[in-house]
């Protein structure tokens, strides 16, 4: 997850003397090593911290209304998200070499990408809710539909994310024993080969992790009917652009550097953008702080009280 090298870059100048390759790969793996330990870090903390409060402010709500099932939800995928980030911190630094085992090698990347593919279908989710309130939406009138579908969502996160548990693998290189993507570029029909299988991996990240919930969530926002309340529609909006942010430069950045020959992203974009989207593990709790510094979180049965005058349900 963490040092973007992978068997599928291409573009390294064989010709150039092993000694000469070997100290500038080392330079700059030393230059995004501390961007790795310190941007993890913090993240890790606010994560772990402010999701869990999160958490427990929801529980202690003696009704969980939609809008908190879905908070509930988001909460629970970024903390077991930022529950992985400890070992990227030690990855990093102990200069890449990773030392706990294929299983985890495999895992932290797997979860990582199903906390894209859940905390979109979640958002898509929450938004549909608002767009379905009423009385002449039947398939809302119990709230059991809202959790099965968060249950769903997890469940296809879980399904969409397996290409990491078969692509991540521990190699052995001039830098010791790394945690990388192995597409099987090994000669030119295997090379062939992965390209395809990368490209298809990369291409439906970025069609299932942005462009269809952003155009479910548009499409949702354009029918919306019920006017909600204007804390929890501020904070909705801020969800979504912070998401957007937070993955896009990562998915976008890794499809053009399969689909470009050309495209060198090997320097510090995909250093920058793989802690830009960790980073979406922890902006959540932040953006329900700035809008609205309850630590209660009272803007959630402002949100219950909607859905029960509206609906008729709890």
């Amino acid at each position: 997850m963490s040092d973007n090298m992978t068997d599928y870059d291409c573009n390294t100048p064989y010709n150039v003397p092993l000694s000469s390759r070997l100290n500038k790969e080392m330079t700059y793996l030393n230059t995004i090593r501390m961007l790795y330990i310190t941007g993890y870090i913090i993240i890790c903390t606010l994560g772990l911290v402010l999701n869990l409060l999160v958490i427990i402010a929801g529980i202690c709500n003696n009704h969980i209304s939609d809008t908190a099932k879905c908070v509930l939800a988001l909460a629970v995928t970024h903390l077991i998200c930022s529950a992985f980030l400890p070992f990227q911190i030690l990855y990093s630094w102990f200069h890449f070499n990773w030392h706990y085992g294929t299983a985890l090698c495999k895992l932290s990347s797997y979860v990582f990408y199903a906390s894209l593919f859940s905390t979109a279908g979640i958002l898509t989710v929450w938004k549909l809710t608002y767009k379905c309130q009423g009385r002449h939406c039947i398939i809302f009138k119990h709230s059991s539909v809202v959790l099965i579908m968060i249950l769903s969502t997890w469940t296809f996160a879980a399904v969409l994310s397996f290409p990491s548990l078969f692509s991540r693998e521990l190699r052995y290189t001039v830098l010791g024993e790394q945690c990388i993507d192995d597409y099987d570029f090994m000669d030119e029909e295997t090379t062939q080969y992965g390209k395809t299988k990368l490209t298809m991996v990369v291409c439906y990240r970025l069609l299932l992790g942005i462009l269809v919930p952003v155009f479910l969530i548009g499409i949702s926002r354009s029918c919306q009917r019920y006017i909600m309340d204007k804390n929890l529609k501020r904070i909705m909006c801020l969800i979504n652009v912070a998401y957007i942010v937070c993955w896009t430069p990562l998915l976008i950045t890794a499809f053009l550097q399969v689909v470009l020959e050309n495209f060198d992203a090997s320097s510090y974009g995909l250093p920058v953008t793989t802690v830009l989207a960790a980073a979406h593990c922890c902006v959540n709790p932040v953006i329900y702080i700035l809008v609205n510094p309850d630590m209660k979180m009272q803007w959630m049965k402002q949100a219950q009280q909607s859905d029960q005058s509206t609906n008729g349900y709890i």
